[in-house]
């Protein structure tokens, strides 16, 4: 047995990387002992869970701040051997042991850190790595009885086993989160532009008093017996005499009479004199007057024909509708394109362009740019491999594409060359790399974007864009897909 305390800083002898490359070696079991399990520690290991064959063993312990709903439910999907303690109670389950079993040998890495993105990578820290010999009956006796030990606390212990419906059970308690909240805080146009965005403030509704309704329609009226009392009540009703004076109804009527001048004798004769027809002037049409029209002169009018109000618009009002109305038709026209545009799918098949925010350069692998396995499935077409050869380096069997690589220093302006390029993949491995001398020429940070574009199947360019520079927040809009096994994002063009 080999005891080594290793001492973890700034993405350097993490203990993540321990985790992944004793998973890429295809461990016969693994078993972790987790107290505190945290959704991003969660996902850096999640991307080696997903091509792995060994045989999972899970007890973690859970709580309402950090343990969420997703993560638990990823685990199923790797192993059904998953055992959780309640956290939330008053004691809790505290341990940070890692286990990993091979025909021959066996590791345990033991850490004070929390099962965190920071705690694994770039947090201070120190964990130990204790090796067993399995080919030596001593070693392998005491890991046997390690292992042993470990299994029969989780048995004994108030730990319970996990399934889907025991999820659900623990978001209806409050036990855990049943989604992760995030505070996103991306910049507005306006904002970038340097002016405040307004925001109005929505108008409060003034709410009328309404008086309570005194009446109470729903009140049970009680049915009351008396069938078999003696009451008896007497209303005296006075009895009132209508006279009638329907026969007696008269209408005094009076003629209004006109008074008949003197020398007139009767009605009729005054009538005819005083009546008067007014003479019927004929219309003539002046063809002398500056509206006249000679079109229409001969031009025949009915006029019990209905009249179209559309034929008596004005020219300009006419003009003024048209203007309105292509007005209207344009801004439909330029809904739905935009309907479109925005629901447009991008065809994976045609990608030409990969985003993604980086991670601090690693001192020890100056020459290569990793990318995640998980881009490399979604757009295989990108990179072609399929018809990469295979090719033995230092013992062990790669996928190679021999490519022409332009390497952009967008900080300093530089610009590198290099025709013996290289695109390596090991299978059963969580990533892919591009590999170029030239890139121990180029210096990038942690969250800085490195863009690489694909010109055609033989020739890429990679652009390395600093996290201070101005194009950097246009790049950064476009990163919009999550990694799996990180908080970076990456997206594609």
């Amino acid at each position: 047995m080999q005891v080594k305390v290793i001492m973890q800083k700034e993405n350097e002898n993490t203990l993540a990387n321990a985790i992944s490359q004793s998973l890429e070696e295809n461990a016969k079991k693994a078993y972790f002992f987790i107290g505190n399990f945290k959704e991003t520690g969660y996902k850096i290991i999640e991307e080696d869970l997903i091509d792995t064959k060994t045989k999972l063993y899970f007890a973690i312990g859970i709580d309402k701040r950090t343990t969420t709903r997703s993560m638990l439910e990823g685990l199923l999907n790797y192993t059904d051997d998953v055992y959780f303690y309640s956290n939330n109670n008053m004691n809790e389950y505290v341990s940070n042991i890692c286990v990993f079993e091979y025909t021959d040998r066996a590791y345990m890495f033991v850490s004070g850190s929390n099962i965190s993105e920071s705690g694994i990578t770039t947090d201070l820290s120190l964990y130990t790595k204790i090796t067993y010999d399995l080919k030596n009956a001593t070693d392998k006796a005491e890991y046997k009885d390690q292992i042993k030990m470990m299994l029969k606390e989780v048995e004994e212990a108030e730990f319970t086993k996990l399934d889907k419906k025991t999820i659900l059970s623990l978001v209806e308690n409050k036990e855990i989160f049943s989604t992760r909240q995030y505070n996103h805080s991306v910049m507005s146009i306006s904002e970038l532009l340097g002016k405040k965005e307004k925001i109005e403030e929505p108008k409060k509704e003034e709410v009328k008093e309404v008086a309570e309704d005194v009446y109470k329609t729903d009140v049970e009226i009680p049915k009351v017996d008396l069938s078999g009392s003696d009451i008896s009540i007497d209303i005296d009703i006075p009895e009132v005499e209508v006279e009638d004076k329907k026969d007696e109804l008269a209408i005094d009527y009076v003629e209004d009479k006109i008074k008949i001048p003197e020398g007139i004798e009767s009605y009729e004769e005054y009538g005819e004199e005083e009546e008067t027809k007014p003479e019927k002037k004929e219309d003539k049409i002046d063809e002398n007057n500056e509206l006249y029209d000679a079109s229409m002169a001969n031009d025949e009018v009915d006029f019990s024909e209905t009249l179209d109000i559309n034929d008596m618009l004005f020219s300009k009002a006419e003009v003024k509708l048209d203007v309105k109305a292509s007005k209207t038709k344009k801004k439909k026209a330029e809904k739905q394109e935009d309907q479109v545009v925005s629901s447009k799918k991008i065809n994976l098949n045609n990608v030409s362009n990969l985003i993604f925010e980086t991670g601090a350069k690693n001192a020890k692998e100056e020459d290569s740019i990793k990318v995640p396995n998980q881009v490399k499935l979604m757009i295989p077409d990108f990179f072609g491999l399929d018809e990469a050869e295979s090719e033995d380096v230092n013992g062990t069997l790669y996928k190679v594409k021999h490519i022409s690589l332009e390497i952009v220093d967008a900080k300093e302006n530089k610009t590198y060359k290099d025709e013996d390029a290289k695109i390596m993949y090991k299978p059963k491995q969580s990533f892919l790399t591009y590999v170029s001398d030239m890139l121990k020429n180029v210096d990038y940070a942690e969250e800085d974007i490195i863009r690489i574009n694909k010109v055609s199947d033989k020739e890429y360019v990679i652009e390395v864009i600093n996290k201070k520079l101005q194009e950097y927040k246009v790049w950064s809009k476009l990163c919009n897909q999550n990694f799996r096994a990180s908080t970076k994002k990456f997206g594609v063009m």
